[in-house]
């Protein structure tokens, strides 16, 4: 999160008040008045501390239980399928670079009530990320300091995430790049002890190819299942595109910078994987506690390397991740509800502080009943709610460059086939089998949120004869 990092996002898209609809039909443009200074450097320091490279401590031993002790392959056809999708992001950015990324994408090619449909899969995916992220933050903690309840943690880190969304200029590229330098480090320290911890114990742990492929084990349905779940590691590359109007060369930094994280955190996250499977070949230390177990195992090559993972996975998703969570979805609220989309108050904006208070102040307080929401359903079925809506949109994306620029456009501007057919059409297909493995728990809570977004549609615009301006024109 360079640039202002935490307040990047936070600082969104402020943009000037829109026009109605000329015969329902003609989308007035809108005016930036946010400076551009995001560089690709900056948005790649963004989508890391979004993403965390420290993120798969809270979930691996939940992948590895899941995948029959194969997390780093489910986190290996995980990245694949973010590789596609990143790709027609980078078809679509220079066309329409907006805050709005995927729905006024898909406002635009196809039509409104679709392009709402996908903004509210989209808050879907934003909306209770915060949440996910605070709950996982405190789990951390709470294996070492069972005293302070879950709750408490997590209610204390919203407050905190609040008041610096709230200041917009509450963080700074150095603090970022600071917080991002010390994640590596703490990942580095975890390579470094944990593979002279499997050399030093080879009677309990060792390097073996079973460790990130098992053929006796392998089993595509629970495969699937597990990267359904390592997928909340990756999706958080599609909240650069959030922050368009802030960059320096809107066309062409974001869809290189989502390509360059997607690359990097993936072989961070199979690697970590990896070594975390060779130092536990049993499986029986991250199975025994799926909150914690890659702690546990952490502390096997000391027991300080275990409480300073926890720590500063809980620092990284509790405040850095969590803040970033709380601008993306503030900056796609407001922009939503400046075309229209949605209730005027999310359009409240701080011209002193660069802050969207309507949204920021919304989000925490639906952040806040969520927390003990996803304390009763349990971090991993938060977090493949979350993924409900990222990997519907993301499919849904791929879907809109087949169609707008490979058969409508009949190819964009000279771009070939397997641009604008083929790889859509993979990623579509690989996206759409990983949202397919979610479950049928997910699928209720996701269908009933759809659900609620058709019939807010149709009384928004129907009953209320209200109108949506979703398919902007951006020079």
């Amino acid at each position: 999160m360079a640039g202002n990092a935490q307040g990047t996002g936070r600082s969104a898209v402020t943009t000037a008040g829109k026009q109605g609809k000329v015969n329902g039909s003609q989308a007035t443009a809108t005016k930036s008045v946010v400076k551009r200074t995001l560089t690709t450097k900056d948005l790649i320091v963004f989508g890391m501390i979004f993403m965390v490279p420290i993120a798969p401590f809270s979930i691996i031993a939940s992948v590895a239980s899941v995948s029959h002790g194969m997390p780093a392959i489910a986190y290996l056809i995980a990245m694949v399928a973010m590789l596609f999708t990143a790709l027609s992001f980078g078809m679509m950015v220079p066309l329409f670079p907006s805050s709005g990324s995927i729905y006024i994408y898909a406002s635009h090619e196809m039509n409104d009530g679709v392009g709402f449909i996908v903004g509210w899969l989209m808050i879907l995916q934003y909306l209770i990320t915060p949440a996910i992220m605070l709950l996982m933050a405190a789990n951390a903690l709470h294996e070492y300091l069972p005293h302070v309840p879950v709750w408490a943690w997590c209610v204390g880190f919203l407050v905190i995430i609040t008041a610096i969304a709230m200041r917009g200029m509450g963080a700074t590229v150095l603090v970022d790049k600071l917080a991002l330098a010390a994640e590596l480090i703490v990942l580095a320290l975890f390579f470094v002890f944990g593979v002279i911890y499997v050399c030093r114990h080879p009677q309990i742990a060792h390097f073996s190819g079973t460790a990130f492929f098992n053929p006796a084990k392998f089993d595509m349905g629970a495969m699937m299942s597990a990267v359904s779940l390592c997928a909340l590691s990756y999706v958080g590359f599609g909240s650069i595109v959030t922050l368009d109007d802030q960059c320096v060369r809107p066309k062409k930094a974001p869809g290189k910078a989502m390509i360059i994280i997607v690359l990097i955190l993936g072989f961070l996250y199979m690697s970590m994987s990896f070594l975390t499977m060779c130092m536990d070949p049993s499986g029986n230390i991250l199975q025994a506690n799926q909150n914690s177990g890659f702690y546990e195992v952490a502390g096997l090559a000391g027991k300080w390397l275990g409480v300073v993972c926890a720590v500063a996975n809980a620092l990284a998703l509790g405040l850095f991740t969590s803040l970033s969570g709380m601008t993306a979805i503030s900056s796609l609220m407001y922009t939503m509800a400046v075309d229209g989309g949605l209730p005027k108050f999310l359009t409240k904006f701080d011209k002193k502080t660069n802050v969207p208070v309507g949204a920021t102040l919304f989000t925490a307080i639906v952040n806040l009943v969520l927390i003990f929401v996803f304390i009763f359903m349990g971090q991993n079925t938060a977090a493949k709610v979350s993924n409900f809506g990222a990997l519907s949109t993301y499919c849904m994306l791929n879907i809109v460059v087949i169609w707008g620029l490979g058969i409508k456009a009949r190819g964009y501007r000279g771009r070939s086939f397997w641009r604008t057919i083929l790889c859509p059409l993979i990623g579509a297909i690989v996206t759409f089998v990983i949202f397919v493995s979610l479950g049928w728990t997910v699928w209720i809570v996701g269908l009933i949120w759809t659900a609620l977004g058709i019939v807010y549609y149709l009384v928004w615009t129907k009953g209320m004869h209200r109108t949506m301006d979703l398919e902007r024109k951006v020079a």
